[in-house]
């Protein structure tokens, strides 16, 4: 019996783990080319990866705004970091860590965007 609790216990792990990284062709294709843009700091193309407007803590941003703050939201520092983790599957959005910020990606009307920064407690 308890081999049988230890199997089925590794089993959902496993799956679990796996569901967690989950390849996703459509999500992969956009990291692509989110991280060119990053890489490339071309703020024209991270605003039209990104949901607009664009909720900040002091207030929403449309296009002309965001692209005049990407640097803040994305700096030269944040940029690198991003550009070194690997996005994480979870129910409805990817998200990629950094420090103490979560950078969340969701479908929005059927194409992946950057939706917003969540707080990594």
């Amino acid at each position: 019996m308890l081999n049988r609790t230890l199997i089925a216990l590794f089993a959902l792990i496993a799956f679990s783990a796996s569901a967690a990284f989950a390849k996703d062709a459509e999500f992969d294709a956009y990291w692509t080319k989110f991280k060119a843009a990053l890489q490339k700091n071309d703020k024209e193309a991270i605003a039209s990866m990104t949901r607009l407007p664009y909720n900040s803590y002091e207030k929403p941003m449309d296009r002309k705004q965001f692209i005049v703050y990407c640097n803040q939201i994305f700096s030269k520092k944040k940029r690198d970091a991003l550009l070194k983790q690997t996005p994480v599957k979870d129910k409805t959005a990817w998200m990629v860590f950094v420090n103490d910020d979560i950078y969340i990606f969701e479908k929005v009307k059927g194409a992946y965007l950057f939706t917003e920064i969540g707080v990594n407690d």
